[in-house]
């Protein structure tokens, strides 16, 4: 990411994994964005552990709650971005929310499979319809 800069990027599902290195890597930047916003569905939960460690850190971190399955959650998120980024505008938008259910094909189940589809697909969608209405 050398040669990559942004002014602001928003994660999602940025509390461990891709996501969570994803904000690291940005943050670690020597020209890092004004603003990283990393988002996650229980900023409080423990699994958002490492995520809150880094804002003490960087103050240029903002952790935003959003559940990517709710268009309520997503279009607070989004009003919540807008505030910081007072109609700078977002710059980039990295859709990493996602979820896997590891089952055999005997014990899959069709709600499995929409929480899949829902967190993974439509998430992303909902996320990205919500987004041109960031300055």
């Amino acid at each position: 990411m050398a040669g990559f800069n942004v002014h602001s990027v928003l994660v999602t599902g940025a509390n461990r994994g891709i996501g969570l290195e994803l904000v690291k890597q940005f943050l670690e930047k020597s020209n890092p964005p004004e603003w990283v916003f990393a988002t996650c569905r229980d900023p409080e939960g423990q699994r958002a552990q490492q995520l809150k460690n880094l804002v003490s850190r960087h103050p240029n971190l903002v952790i935003v709650v959003l559940e990517a399955t709710d268009p309520a959650s997503i279009k607070a998120a989004a009003a919540r971005v807008e505030e910081h980024l007072k109609g700078s505008g977002l710059n980039l938008l990295i859709n990493n929310a996602g979820i896997v259910r590891l089952n055999t094909l005997e014990s899959e189940t069709p709600e499995n499979m929409s929480l899949v589809y829902a967190t993974s697909v439509k998430g992303p969608l909902l996320v990205n319809q919500q987004q041109p209405s960031l300055p």
